[in-house]
């Protein structure tokens, strides 16, 4: 393959262009077939944009409470009550799973009590529940970090 003016981008000898690079830590490759050099290098630039569009939007995510439950069941996996807790996140992601951890408190927590006491749970498996809450919650703020080191749930500020 013959290299062309833009690096990253190749040409076989059939005119077939060929896009090979990584760009930030991701591989690009796409086999883009005859094209001229200008829609390769539009095609190549459309897709540097979309990975910095991509490493942007991750940089700035904050974690949602199913990310939390789901590292707390892998590292629980060796528990003798890890079908017990998986049966309470279960239960919990229904209603939390979408929302961040920083958005959990006792308001957002109120309707996932009454739909369980409406289900004729007792308090005490609501108040399991709530335990297993609160452990993510602990650890959110506690053991899991960032990329940059920072904990995935900040404690309040005053």
């Amino acid at each position: 393959m013959a290299a062309t003016r833009t690096q990253g981008i190749t040409v076989d000898t059939d005119g077939n262009f060929t896009i090979n690079k990584e760009y930030r830590g991701v591989r690009l490759f796409f086999r883009l077939g005859k094209l001229s050099q200008d829609q390769a290098e539009q095609r190549l630039a459309t897709e540097i944009d979309r990975v910095d569009c991509e490493l942007e939007r991750k940089a700035h995510a904050r974690p949602h409470f199913a990310h939390c439950a789901a590292r707390y069941l892998d590292e629980a996996r060796d528990k003798r009550s890890f079908d017990v807790i998986a049966l309470h996140v279960r239960l919990l992601i229904s209603h939390l799973g979408g929302l961040e951890v920083k958005q959990i408190h006792d308001a957002t927590l109120k309707p996932f009590v009454a739909d369980r006491l409406a289900a004729g749970v007792g308090a005490t498996t609501i108040n399991r529940s709530l335990e297993v809450v609160r452990t993510i919650l602990n650890r959110a703020a506690r053991a899991y970090r960032d990329d940059d080191g920072r904990p995935w749930l900040e404690g309040c500020r005053r």
